[in-house]
């Protein structure tokens, strides 16, 4: 009887063995590419925001030392000119991601979930500039804003005759305008959030309905809740996609009147920086990352406020 068991133990072991041998030989191609692609470089990032490292020693990253090793941390904080206005332009576009895209994005899906006549071909026509790259949108919005042959100058100018100015070379007005260019295009989220409504179980809506739930009712009480995690997941990427804003700033403004972004001074010191600081433009990437695993944990929190409110009321 032993014997036996023994061996029904050993057949066991050498199942689970093959089964953990395939799962291991299963992802080991992601993991390779995953420390190559990605753990690599963000070590690479994390190391040498500690280096010296610019035109003098490109080849070679050279260690500040212990007692200096926060050189390039104290040089982006306290001497850098631009970097607390592109992290505090890069977290307000962070911001508007959430509070602002993200519900515009929501509407416009649950107005083209209703049934109506023409809403497909609405829809196809909505999500036509999301085909047409960001860089080649910059450039469609830089000719906009011209105020040579632009058509925001003239609408302008029927509130106010005698201006005559670039909007985008104007402090304020520059921030608005650059944001005006990529945060109404939401068609890629407005997409997601609609497949999602769309897979909600029409039993569902039709048992809403026999209670008396219709419309809008039926929709922030019953979809919205529904599709939380979707809209979890789509305010993330809206807010790492304006935390993250680079090519509207370079094809608009390259920085001027106060629209740097984190992502475009990571180019400044690296690329057009003189002495090509590439060190200093690794913390600055590294505070990057930092930023965003915080924006992730902010829309966490976000999203559990309804349910903690409703725990407190219970209580």
């Amino acid at each position: 009887m032993t014997t036996v068991k023994q061996k029904n133990h050993t057949t066991v072991s050498k199942q689970e063995w093959r089964r953990r041998g395939f799962i291991i030989a299963f992802l080991a191609p992601t993991l390779l590419a995953f420390c190559i692609f990605y753990l690599y470089p963000l070590l690479t990032v994390f190391f040498t925001s500690f280096c010296k490292w610019d035109y003098t020693n490109i080849t070679n990253p050279q260690f500040w030392g212990f007692a200096d090793m926060f050189n390039n941390y104290k040089y982006i904080f306290t001497t850098y000119p631009y970097f607390w206005e592109a992290l505090l332009n890069s977290t307000f576009w962070a911001l508007l991601g959430i509070f602002f895209q993200i519900p515009l994005a929501t509407i416009i899906a649950l107005a083209f979930s209703r049934k109506i006549k023409g809403i497909k071909l609405i829809r196809n026509i909505y999500i036509i500039p999301c085909m047409i790259s960001s860089a080649a949108l910059g450039m469609i919005f830089l000719q906009l804003y011209s105020p040579l042959y632009g058509i925001i100058n003239p609408i302008i100018q029927i509130f106010n005759p005698e201006f005559s100015g670039n909007i985008l070379l104007q402090k304020g007005t520059a921030f608005w305008a650059m944001t005006g260019a990529y945060i109404f295009f939401t068609g890629t989220t407005t997409l997601m959030i609609l497949g999602n409504i769309m897979a909600v179980p029409e039993e569902i809506r039709e048992a809403a309905m026999l209670d008396g739930a219709s419309g809008l009712k039926q929709d922030f009480l019953i979809t919205i809740p529904m599709i939380k995690n979707t809209l979890k997941t789509v305010s993330i990427l809206a807010a790492t996609s304006g935390f993250l804003l680079y090519n509207e700033v370079f094809f608009l403004t390259r920085g001027a009147a106060g629209t740097y972004s984190i992502s475009y001074v990571i180019r400044e010191l690296a690329i057009n920086s003189p002495r090509s600081q590439f060190g200093r433009a690794n913390t600055v990437a590294f505070i990057q990352i930092i930023a965003g695993m915080l924006i992730i944990l902010f829309v966490n929190v976000v999203y559990e406020i309804p349910s903690l409110c409703k725990k407190l009321r219970r209580n």
